[in-house]
């Protein structure tokens, strides 16, 4: 069929000019990987393989957010902390449905993303939808460098410790043990950490982040991956700090790395989680280099420990909290000051 339908084409298409084999064949094939309908398989062009590329450390110029496809829609996963994207007011959860004018239903992630970055500056115009709307509203953001921020602290009286965990980047390991002494050092007993629109990072990074508090042996997740069954990925410790009373911070912000690391400690250690559900992204893709260009292809899923499956479902908190928009307290926070005050 493909065939013949290339053959028609060539033969009667009014403007034979158009006709470009290249871009017939890369077209062709990132339809084979749409017809997954999985949004993180696709085909990326040397350009979008650049984006791509980024590192979680690096700096760029955008508005600051992480996004995704959610149910068919281009959506916010999560606004970073002091970005213009938190400061226009985007949440997770926001779906964008224009870029500039430009409708995002057929775009790749890519393509939106190379879309919304730009020199700072220059400015974006975003249509978003959020579901208590009834209509989208432009939102007008001007790009700046972004640099993203891995810990944030702060000494909540009389013993607590907070911890926030914007990403699992190359420095959050090394930034966490000192903000982590840090606060002990102050007298904290118990410690909040909180991964609120933490979208994740690197896979290797979660688990090393487990490890901290997982003694070895112990279960941090499980990957299924076709044709080798569920593979289970066990701590090398050392747990030091197994005996730390703590809380963890979610909402539908969390995605990838964050949800590993909460769903590790969670079904090992009992660590409750509170706030809202976890965004739900728990797969890994592989790269494979095609003719000059990227196939992003998902290759595994993610399993917590008692086997949940990330992937579309996400994390249930065990204590569910709403901020309230219309307040300007933290009441996810204020809820877990109050339950780790019982531990």
């Amino acid at each position: 069929m493909f065939l013949k339908a290339w053959d028609i084409i060539k033969k009667n298409y009014v403007d034979p000019q158009k006709i470009d084999a290249d871009k017939a064949i890369f077209e062709a094939t990132r339809g084979l990987l749409k017809s997954l309908d999985d949004p993180y398989s696709d085909l990326l062009s040397e350009k979008q393989k650049k984006i791509f590329e980024e590192d979680l450390a690096g700096s760029f110029g955008g508005v600051g957010f992480e996004i995704g496809f959610r149910k068919g829609f281009l959506t916010v996963i999560a606004p970073l902390e002091g970005t213009p994207a938190e400061r226009a007011g985007l949440k997770a959860g926001d779906k964008i449905l224009k870029i500039n004018g430009e409708e995002t239903e057929n775009m790749s992630l890519e393509e939106a993303v190379s879309k919304i970055r730009g020199q700072p500056g220059t400015k974006v115009v975003l249509t978003i939808m959020r579901d208590e709307w009834l209509e989208p509203k432009d939102f007008e953001i001007t790009r700046e460098i972004i640099n993203i921020p891995v810990i944030k602290t702060k000494f909540i009286s009389p013993n607590i410790g907070y911890i926030k965990i914007n990403t699992f980047g190359a420095k959050t390991y090394s930034e966490f043990i000192k903000a982590h002494n840090s606060l002990k050092n102050q007298g904290a007993q118990k410690f909040i950490l909180d991964l609120r629109n933490n979208p994740g990072g690197f896979l290797e990074v979660a688990i090393k982040m487990s490890e901290i508090f997982l003694p070895r042996g112990k279960i941090v997740l499980k990957e299924v991956i076709r044709n080798e069954g569920t593979k289970t990925i066990l701590s090398e410790g050392p747990g030091n700090l197994i005996s730390e009373k703590i809380v963890i911070l979610i909402n539908k912000g969390s995605a990838s790395a964050s949800e590993i690391f909460a769903g590790a400690l969670r079904d090992n250690l009992g660590t409750k989680l509170i706030g809202e559900k976890s965004y739900g992204k728990g797969s890994v893709q592989q790269t494979f280099n095609l003719n000059g260009n990227l196939l992003k292809l998902t290759i595994a899923y993610w399993l917590t420990p008692q086997g949940t499956k990330i992937e579309g479902n996400g994390l249930k908190p065990d204590i569910e909290v709403k901020d309230n928009e219309e307040t300007k307290e933290d009441e996810v926070l204020n809820k877990a000051v109050e339950v780790i005050g019982n531990l």
